[in-house]
């Protein structure tokens, strides 16, 4: 993944912090912000995703820095490097992911299993009846759709950096910035 030099297409909105006052004021938020029909109910939903799920928080977070990845978006992979420390993930799996090794040994078979979902909820849309049936041994119906919410709420997030040219952040946002 890179960062090629680009003109900026989306204006980064100022003051996104009025419109929710819990989200860190990076560079993708305040892209997205330009949607003030959708913005505000839209980062209220994001703000629960960092909230205790049924799903795994760690596994979330890997399936997060793999839509990423399969996205081409530097964007959102540098964002969410962040979570890594605070979550206990492994710079072996940060590298795995990278590599698009995700049936490593250095992942659980939980976290293989939701690598496996989210890449073919990605590129096939409907997730094959194998790795369905796999997937809900581990998460259950609850968790297959937080799964989903995951991989689908990166995907738009990636398509609002990459055909917005959004900039990357001076400095990520950190880990606790999201209350």
């Amino acid at each position: 993944m890179s960062q090629d030099t680009f003109s900026v297409r989306l204006p980064l909105v100022d003051n996104i912090s009025q419109i929710f006052d819990k989200v860190p004021p990076i560079n993708l938020f305040r892209a997205a912000a330009n949607a003030k029909t959708l913005y505000p109910a839209f980062i209220q939903f994001m703000y629960l995703l960092f909230k205790p799920m049924k799903l795994d928080a760690r596994v979330a977070r890997l399936v997060v820095l793999y839509v990423a990845k399969l996205s081409d978006c530097m964007y959102i992979w540098r964002q969410n490097l962040v979570w890594r420390e605070a979550l206990g993930i492994t710079q072996e799996q940060i590298d795995a992911i990278d590599r698009g090794e995700t049936q490593a040994a250095c992942f659980s078979d939980e976290q293989k299993i939701a690598l496996k979902f989210a890449e073919e909820a990605l590129r096939l849309i409907e997730v094959s009846d194998e790795v369905y049936t796999e997937a809900e041994r581990f998460f259950g119906p609850q968790g297959i759709t937080e799964l989903l919410y995951v991989v689908g709420t990166y995907m738009l997030l990636a398509r609002i950096a990459r055909t917005g040219r959004v900039p990357l952040d001076e400095r990520p946002a950190g880990s606790t910035t999201i209350k």
